[in-house]
């Protein structure tokens, strides 16, 4: 413990003192929590108001340490477990983002072990590289770019925290660079793959046994439908999805519904195209609980219930196995382009791929609707651009009639 100067204060029967140093015109106060020495700059001048704050972060740390929460030094480690339990208990209470989970992850099988007793106030430029190269020890290769952003979102959480709490100024923070391996092409679907899939899948549902093997069949396909036709992700916006985020609404004589995403990025709309309403009303004539009701009528209701759902309501986690299987049966699993396995991600991309090559979308629109940067599209679907500009690679230039747009592949809804 540093050596206090004759200008001490004791509080609290000497659980706690407050000092200055020779070099600050600041109060600092000092206590011990659990064998950890805490020292805080109370930030105040007037020895009173110092006091105050030195008795509020004493007893802040007591409730810390009584109820299993991390007590804090300025060492990584205890930093990193604050930003995990904040992370933590914003999931738990259903308003963290589910990337939160790779970002604990991350801390707790990678930065922890590296930096665990480093004062996060002594971690440079040089010990960022060392720690690199400790990480492809560990994984084995060098980690992909989308690993390197996971991990620095990660890290940055921690030093989030580090600032907060006056550890560390932001001027001191080290930036964290992404030399990974780019991304690689991600499988998606031909536009014949495609028809093909959505033609096989109704007679797929009715070979399957009666009852919950048929549903989650009859659900998979609904579910296939609007992924291919909203952008949506699998697993984290739709999920999430409930009917309380579902608006139908009509202009100029049509019919529109539109979605409130949310999930891995900010909450954004996306609108669904137009047979995208007829499969919202399959899977609702379908669940027990609202089936009676008219759709526009449960629509309005906003009701906090799954829209993903089985029949009795419930929801499954095992569409993904179930959609593995339907591919692998209709000879549609490898992605005969990347090599690599479809899975139900791949519905994603297909949507970006169809709204760029066949609808023309530009890509400002395109990352809006999937709640996506114009710099991931640009990066994850650049491939495309020789088909996107093919007129005019070929020299031909014109323009589509709304009649001959519909006789082109990919016009109209995608079913």
């Amino acid at each position: 413990m540093a050596k206090l100067n004759d200008d001490t204060h004791v509080l609290l029967d000497g659980a706690a003192k407050v000092y200055k140093r020779g070099n600050s015109k600041r109060w600092q106060a000092t206590f011990q929590i659990d064998g950890h020495w805490v020292r805080i700059s109370t930030g105040k001048r007037d020895l009173e108001e110092a006091k105050t704050v030195a008795r509020e972060q004493y007893l802040d740390y007591k409730f810390r340490s009584k109820h299993d929460l991390p007590v804090v030094t300025k060492r990584f480690e205890d930093v990193a477990q604050l930003a995990v339990a904040d992370m933590q208990r914003q999931l738990d209470a259903g308003a963290g983002r589910k990337v939160f989970k790779d970002y604990i992850k991350a801390i707790d099988n990678y930065f922890i072990p590296f930096f665990g007793k480093t004062f996060i106030t002594s971690i440079d430029h040089d010990k960022i590289l060392a720690f690199n190269a400790w990480r492809v020890e560990q994984i084995g290769r060098e980690p992909k770019a989308s690993t390197l952003n996971t991990h620095n979102s990660a890290m940055n959480k921690v030093y989030a925290e580090a600032v907060a709490r006056g550890f560390i100024s932001q001027g001191k923070v080290p930036i964290l660079a992404n030399k990974g391996e780019g991304a690689k092409r991600r499988p998606d679907f031909s536009l014949e793959d495609y028809r093909t899939m959505i033609r096989k899948l109704p007679s797929w549902i009715t070979k399957g046994k009666q009852g919950k093997s048929q549903n989650m069949r009859a659900l998979l396909r609904d579910y296939v439908l609007i992924m291919a036709n909203t952008g949506m992700r699998h697993g984290t916006e739709a999920q999430n999805l409930r009917w309380k985020h579902v608006t139908v609404f009509t202009e100029n004589s049509l019919d529109y519904v539109e979605f409130y995403l949310h999930g891995k990025t900010a909450p954004h709309e996306a609108i669904g195209r137009s047979g995208t309403i007829d499969y919202l009303k399959r899977i609702h004539s379908g669940t027990d609980a609202i089936k009676n009701m008219p759709f526009d009528v449960m629509l309005k209701k906003k009701l906090d219930l799954p829209v993903f759902c089985l029949p009795d309501g419930s929801v499954t986690e095992h569409l993904r196995q179930t959609f593995k299987a339907f591919l692998t049966e209709a000879g549609l699993l490898k992605c005969p382009k990347t090599g690599q396995d479809r899975t139900l991600y791949s519905l994603r991309h297909t949507y970006a791929t169809f709204a760029l090559v066949n609808d023309g979308m530009d890509i400002h629109a395109l990352a809006k609707q999937m709640g996506t940067s114009i710099g991931m599209i640009e990066r994850h679907y650049s491939h495309l651009t020789p088909r996107m500009k093919k007129d005019m690679f070929t020299g031909k230039r014109y323009e589509l009639s709304a009649e001959e747009y519909a006789e082109k592949p990919g016009g109209g809804d995608r079913a």
